[in-house]
């Protein structure tokens, strides 16, 4: 008796035209028994196309024919059931017959049967004809809708939901998130600072994860996020169903304003320079040990960069470490420069040219604005959040007058409490929001100023970082220090003694 696998498949256009895996096995079984054929085991990929190989269990179909040896027959309703591709077909029929394996269907034609290709392959031919008429004619209606900026199925990119319009609209409970991920990233934070932050908000992905560094590149490229509706922007998969990411077409469907913006395009334009920039200024401030000037202090003579290191002392019986801003070049003109002296300078400079008295009536109308957006957005966030608990206590009322009644049940008991675990969830973050609102005075702002030198010199954020990439151009060092902020303000060696 020979050994053989089973295969079915059907796709979803085309599950209720015979090919149903039930009309499939029935088919394949009586052949079997026929045949005197026993099969050892079947392999069902459903909603699966056969114009590629990217299937799981035809995968692992293959795999297990190698681990197998008693096995040397594979069972398929019809050819195309195997595959909807010439290519396919011919791979399959000559590899397998080199491992002395045959696919036979329930017709009993034979691959290895030289009078059964040419109907086989003429068979399959016909489907991937039928195949590609089909695709042509769905993606004909799909560019209709694209150009409409009807959302074409899926999932909804993050922060987003999909109205009764079939539009994209903003997903006011989870397009905080995305606005920190351009914030955060264009401010020059690492995918794992941001991961965390994100962890920390309680904020997860679609299938209720953790966000890894992929799935932030992935929105950190989506156009959408900035309101530029897009349609068939990659290459097309391969005949092994993989898609090349990185190859973008010339001609796919770009609409700008086509979707409502969840962050501006500025700041989208700005999280893409960092994309682009693999050198990026800015990339050494997320390890082990923070230098805030990394990316902008250079050598005087001969332009190259200095760079944060720790440095051994080893005239130090304590060898304890010490925090250096190293040069490597060839004028040796500069060394190193103590990290806590340098960035001590700049910073304390930095402070007194922006908390200079006749600054303080601006910070404080800047902060005020600042803080009458965030309001608002914890007022959204606190209806928002009114509104599910209002849901949930509507429920929970019905459920507590199906107790009143008698009719109630063990799982509708256990059901009321989990809504009063929710609710309570529910009110704790309402006083989160709540509590966070804020209106600045003077007081606050000699508060900040206190505490903006030892703020920048330890805390890695997206703020300080911001402001330090937004103020600073350069620092040069030669026999002199000598600080370049944007706005054309100088700072030399001597400005502790000056102020």
């Amino acid at each position: 008796m020979e050994h053989a696998y089973a295969y079915y498949r059907y796709s979803s256009h085309n599950q209720d035209d015979g090919n149903s895996i039930n009309a499939q096995r029935n088919a394949v079984k009586e052949f079997a028994r026929a045949n005197n054929i026993k099969i050892v085991k079947d392999y069902i990929d459903k909603a699966k196309t056969g114009t590629n190989v990217n299937r799981e269990n035809y995968q692992k179909m293959m795999s297990d024919l190698d681990k197998n040896p008693d096995v040397t027959c594979i069972l398929v309703h019809k050819f195309d059931r195997l595959h909807r591709s010439a290519r396919g077909s011919l791979n399959d029929i000559y590899d397998l017959e080199e491992k002395g394996i045959r696919i036979l269907d329930s017709y009993g034609r034979d691959s290895t049967n030289p009078k059964h290709r040419a109907e086989i392959l003429d068979e399959v031919c016909q489907s991937e004809k039928y195949s590609i008429r089909l695709s042509e004619e769905t993606r004909k209606g799909l560019k209709i809708n694209a150009e409409q900026t009807i959302h074409n199925g899926g999932i909804a990119p993050y922060g987003f939901i999909i109205g009764a319009d079939k539009q994209l609209q903003i997903d006011e409970i989870k397009a905080p998130a995305i606005r920190k991920i351009f914030e955060m990233y264009a401010a020059g934070l690492s995918y794992r600072k941001i991961i965390e932050w994100l962890d920390e908000n309680g904020y997860k992905t679609a299938k209720n994860r953790s966000f890894c560094a992929t799935t932030i590149k992935g929105i950190l490229e989506n156009e959408k996020y900035c309101g530029t509706f897009f349609w068939d922007k990659k290459s097309a998969k391969d005949f092994r169903g993989k898609r090349n990411s990185h190859k973008i077409k010339e001609d796919y469907i770009r609409i700008k304003n086509g979707c409502p913006a969840i962050v501006s395009e500025e700041i989208f334009n700005k999280a893409q320079e960092r994309l682009k920039d693999s050198k990026n200024k800015i990339r050494n401030h997320n390890g082990k040990n923070y230098y805030p000037m990394n990316g902008k202090i250079f050598c005087k003579q001969c332009g190259s960069e200095l760079k944060g290191k720790v440095q051994y002392s080893r005239t130090n019986k304590d060898n304890k470490p010490t925090k250096q801003y190293k040069l490597n070049c060839k004028c040796q003109a500069v060394k190193t420069v103590n990290e806590k002296y340098l960035d001590d300078m700049i910073i304390y400079g930095l402070r007194e040219c922006i908390f200079s008295p006749i600054n303080t009536d601006e910070i404080l109308r800047r902060l005020n604005e600042y803080a009458e957006e965030q309001n608002k957005e914890n007022d959204l966030q606190i209806d928002i959040l009114k509104s599910e608990k209002a849901g949930i206590q509507k429920r929970q009322n019905n459920l507590i007058k199906l107790v009143e009644t008698g009719n109630d049940t063990e799982s509708v008991r256990e059901k009321i409490k989990e809504m009063d675990i929710q609710i309570k969830e529910i009110n704790d973050k309402i006083y989160k929001f709540e509590t966070t609102k804020k209106v600045f005075t003077p007081d606050d702002i000699r508060m900040i100023k206190n505490e903006f030198t030892r703020y920048v010199r330890e805390e890695c954020n997206e703020d300080t970082l911001a402001v330090l990439n937004e103020v600073i151009d350069m620092v040069e060092i030669d026999d002199v220090i000598e600080v370049v902020f944007k706005k054309n303000i100088r700072v030399s060696r001597d400005t502790k003694k000056n102020f």
